[in-house]
């Protein structure tokens, strides 16, 4: 079996960081690079939601209060008799409405009077769900799914074992995460070499948060929870990496380039694998290049 190019990628990554969340939407609340969402809403996982990310996702004369509630407010803020700030309408659908005696929905919480996509407790997740109030405050599942065996949604794609949004068309290099620094991608989103033809450029490919005690399933090629390991990067599945064999699919060893390292690579020992000597590789022939560098698997 060859090893994945992907999984190549990111190991070099760690070597050297959601399609859970659920909220009610219809067929026209999709999105994608090529359909936007409306003014005050942004896309996650390729569902337009309430709120915003940045400036972009916000009318010319509002501003995104990133530090706050997440929602798009009036660059010249007003208030009302409560003095509370007026969220503007932006001619789109209109925000819900919520009240004591009318709750939002399953993954939005109400703050001054609106549903906003979020969650400040598990009460306002679905029951088998979680809210993430030390990181990004999104309800997420307690279960990671991993695919072929759960099939991802008509709008997602598999990769490396787990649903990901399409890749937009963004600009992005893997690089920087080996220098600690932004790779161009949200912090739900990696920047990785998709699997497919090395002819393809690196791309961003959304992960799935991680369970509610920070475990990830060991999928297709074995997982990690990025819990401290790549910064600015949100609590996600780290496909493909590991600190034991736990992490990796039956069969599979955590290849370490040292004994003194805390991550490794999942290896099937197939060809392209990652490998020290011949006891790495299911050929017992590892082709090592440069001596004291790991070589690979022939």
């Amino acid at each position: 079996m060859m090893f994945s190019r992907a999984v190549q990628t990111m190991t070099l990554v760690l070597l050297a960081t959601a399609c859970d969340v659920k909220v009610g939407v219809d067929d026209g609340a999709f999105c994608s690079a090529t359909k936007p969402c409306p003014s005050g809403q942004f896309c996650f996982n390729a569902i337009c939601a309430v709120g915003c990310m940045s400036n972009q996702d916000c009318a010319s004369d509002q501003f995104c209060a990133t530090e706050t509630d997440r929602l798009c407010h009036n660059t010249s803020t007003t208030s009302t008799d409560a003095g509370v700030i007026t969220v503007k309408d932006a001619g789109t659908t209109q925000q819900p409405i919520c009240t004591t005696a009318n709750p939002c929905p399953a993954g939005q919480f109400c703050f001054n009077g609106l549903c906003a996509l979020g969650c400040a407790s598990n009460q306002n997740c679905a029951s088998d769900q979680y809210c993430a109030t030390e990181t990004d405050r999104l309800c997420h599942n307690k279960v990671v799914t991993t695919c072929p065996e759960v099939p991802c949604a008509s709008n997602q794609v598999c990769t490396s074992g787990f649903c990901s949004t399409p890749p937009p068309p963004t600009v992005c290099d893997p690089e920087q995460l080996k220098a600690g620094q932004a790779d161009g991608c949200t912090v739900n989103a990696l920047c990785i070499d998709p699997a497919s033809t090395p002819a393809e450029d690196p791309a961003c490919y959304t992960f799935p948060a991680c369970a509610q005690d920070k475990t990830c399933p060991t999928g297709t090629q074995g997982a990690l929870c990025n819990d401290g390991l790549i910064p600015n990067k949100a609590l996600i599945c780290l496909p493909g990496h590991c600190k034991s064999a736990a992490n990796c699919p039956p069969d599979w060893s955590c290849f370490k380039v040292t004994s003194t390292d805390v991550v490794g690579a999942c290896s099937n020992k197939g060809m392209g694998a990652p490998c020290k000597g011949p006891t790495d590789c299911l050929s017992g022939t590892c082709n090592v290049i440069v001596v004291g560098f790991p070589g690979f698997c022939m």
